[in-house]
């Protein structure tokens, strides 16, 4: 009986130090209670259909996006947890070819790098924008969806926030990415 009790007790032990694990699908609410050790995982795979090379042209330029899925490890206080998100590099051309903006060599944790955010209801991605001119106002929300994991075919929005920084002297920026609702990326 003493076996038997020992056993339960380790059992239930092992069971409560499980980390809590959530699908990134799932974690549209920020507010969302996190435990230490808690895990925003793709369990289900859905980042999957948008990590790779995506190109498009809109207004003479060319568009050329990377995108990988990436775990990050985060701390929020004493709060320590994972998330697998998408980090979004690319490179814009004008249509003679000169180049724009590469973000295509940075490291994954530089700060001009776009970092995924959430996956919303409707199945779109939300991503986090902050351009080489951010202090100006070229920073935002991109939204990617694709209709079908299948699709070679994706869409790009792009809300402009257009916050400006103290270290500002010049006024707004011109937007380096499309404002529009619907860039279509054909994936490579």
């Amino acid at each position: 009986m003493k076996n038997i009790l020992i056993g339960l007790i380790v059992l239930l032990t092992t069971l409560s130090c499980k980390a809590q694990v959530i699908a990134v699908e799932d974690f549209e609410n920020h507010n969302q209670d996190l435990e230490d050790g808690a895990y925003i995982k793709d369990i289900n795979n859905v980042l999957d259909k948008y990590v790779g090379t995506w190109t498009g042209t809109y207004s003479s330029k060319n568009y050329e996006f990377t995108i990988i899925k990436f775990t990050e490890n985060n701390t929020n206080g004493s709060l320590n947890y994972k998330v697998d998100l998408l980090l979004m590099k690319y490179k814009i051309t004008d249509s003679t070819g000169t180049e724009l903006v590469n973000t295509l060599g940075f490291s994954n944790d530089n700060m001009f790098v776009i970092r995924g955010d959430y996956v919303t209801s409707n199945d779109t991605y939300v991503l986090s924008y902050q351009g080489l001119d951010t202090e100006c106002g070229q920073n935002g929300t991109i939204y990617i969806s694709i209709s079908n994991a299948a699709s070679d075919v994706m869409k790009l929005g792009f809300l402009v926030d257009g916050e400006m920084g103290l270290d500002c002297t010049a006024g707004g920026t011109i937007q380096i990415l499309p404002t529009t609702s619907g860039l279509e990326l054909t994936k490579q």
